[in-house]
This record gives C-alpha cells, sequence and structure tokens, in this order.
C-alpha cells in the first residue's frame, strides 16, 4: 500500500512538472526580426563556428607539439647522461692509472 502511494505521488509531481513545460513561452516585443537582421545573425553564427572549429584545431595541435618537443629532450638528456658517465669514467682511469 505504502510503495502505491509513493508510486502516486511521484507521478502527481511528474504530471505537474510537465504541465508546467507545455505552457507558451512569453513573445517578446520586436521579437520579428527584418531578413538583413537575420542574414547578420546567421553571418555571426558562422563566424562563431569558425573560430570554434580554429581553436579546437589548435588545442589538438599544441599537445601534439609540445609531446614532440618534450620527447626530443628526453632524448638529448639521455645523449648528455652518456657523454657525462663517459667523462667520469675517463676522469676514473686517469686517476687509478697515476
Amino acid at each position: 500500500m505504502r510503495g502505491g502511494a509513493w508510486i502516486g505521488i511521484c507521478l502527481m509531481a511528474l504530471m505537474g512538472y510537465a504541465q508546467a513545460q507545455t505552457g507558451s513561452a512569453p513573445v517578446a516585443e520586436g521579437a520579428g526580426l527584418s531578413s538583413g537582421e537575420t542574414r547578420e545573425l546567421i553571418d555571426a553564427v558562422k563566424a562563431t563556428a569558425k573560430a570554434t572549429r580554429e581553436n579546437v584545431d589548435y588545442a589538438r595541435s599544441v599537445p601534439d607539439i609540445l609531446f614532440q618537443i618534450l620527447t626530443k629532450l628526453d632524448k638529448i638528456e639521455g645523449k648528455l647522461d652518456k657523454v657525462e658517465n663517459a667523462i667520469n669514467r675517463e676522469r676514473g682511469r686517469r686517476t687509478n692509472a697515476r
């Protein structure tokens, strides 16, 4: 019995919410746009879409470039470690030879 009551309350709440959504939206005064204004809005939307695409392309390419730079720096660091180890070995040999 309790379950049926809860289901009924939930259904009534959802129906009230659905009825609130179906009400007509108030119309703003001067909502009628001329064809020139409509074209301007469409051009603005196109420009925004183009800028968004460029931004996404930039956001995709920057991490790739950074990854390539970090990879090269790691390779350089590895080579410097090898050179440093070779220098230390030579110093050790010279010290042992004396």
